[in-house]
C-alpha cells in the first residue's frame, strides 16, 4: 500500500523554552533559513495540513499556520503532541520538533509509509541513541488513551506510548542530530544569528 501523503496532518513541534540554547531554537539560522522556516517546509512537501504547536501562547503568527495550543504552561513535548492530535484532521499525525535541522524530507515519507504498511499506532525514527529523535506519526485513534496516560501524569513520550503498536525506522545518527545547547550548533551559527533585529522573542 502507498501512503498518500497530501492526506496525513503534520505538527511542527516548537514550543520549548530553549533555556539550555539561551535563545530561540525556533529561530536559530542554517544558511540563512530559521530552523522555524526549514521544518515548516519539510513538512508543507509531505502533508495536506501543516500546523504548528508553539507551546501554551500563540508565537509565530507571522508565518500565517494554524496553532495547536498546550492546554497548561510548561508540560513538555507530550502537550504538544496532545494539542496536534486534537487540532488535527487527517487520520496519521506526524509530529517533528524544529530543532533538528539536518533532517530531510525522505525519512519522514518512510516513517509514514512504514506506520501505513505496517498499520502501527505510532511510528518512530531510530537513530541508536538513548533518547532517540522527537519525531513520530502516530495515528489519531490512540488520542484518547494518549489523554488518559497524559491526565494520570505521564509526560515522558515512552511512557505515552507504552502499550502501543509501535514500529521504528533506523536512520543516520547526523541525520537526526538537534540542537538542544550553544555546543551543539554547526561551525558558522552564533547565537547572535538567531533572528534578525526585532524577530527574538
Amino acid at each position: 500500500m502507498t501512503a498518500p501523503f497530501h492526506a496525513i496532518s503534520s505538527v511542527l513541534l516548537c514550543g520549548g523554552a530553549s533555556q539550555r540554547m539561551g535563545s530561540d531554537k525556533a529561530l536559530l539560522r542554517l544558511e540563512g533559513e530559521a530552523l522555524l522556516d526549514r521544518g515548516i517546509a519539510v513538512l508543507a512537501s509531505l502533508a495536506g495540513e501543516v500546523l504548528i504547536a508553539p507551546g501554551s501562547r500563540s508565537r509565530y503568527g507571522d508565518r500565517g499556520l494554524p496553532e495547536a495550543l498546550d492546554s497548561e504552561p510548561g508540560q513538555g513535548p507530550a502537550a504538544g503532541i496532545l494539542a496536534g492530535l486534537a487540532a488535527a484532521t487527517e487520520e496519521r499525525v506526524l509530529f517533528v520538533a524544529v530543532d533538528l535541522p539536518h533532517l530531510k524530507d525522505c525519512p519522514l515519507r518512510e516513517l509514514v509509509q512504514l506506520a501505513v504498511d505496517q498499520d502501527a499506532d505510532i511510528a518512530l525514527l531510530d537513530d541508536g541513541r538513548e533518547r532517540p529523535p522527537l519525531v513520530l506519526c502516530v495515528h489519531r485513534r490512540v488520542r484518547a488513551a494518549f489523554e488518559r496516560d497524559y491526565a494520570a501524569g505521564a509526560r515522558r513520550i515512552i511512557d505515552l506510548t507504552r502499550g502501543k503498536t509501535i514500529v521504528r525506522l533506523k536512520v543516520d545518527p547526523a541525520m537526526a542530530a538537534n540542537w538542544n545547547r550553544p555546543e551543539d550548533l554547526d561551525s558558522g551559527v552564533a547565537l547572535r544569528d538567531a533572528a534578525p533585529q526585532g524577530e527574538r522573542t
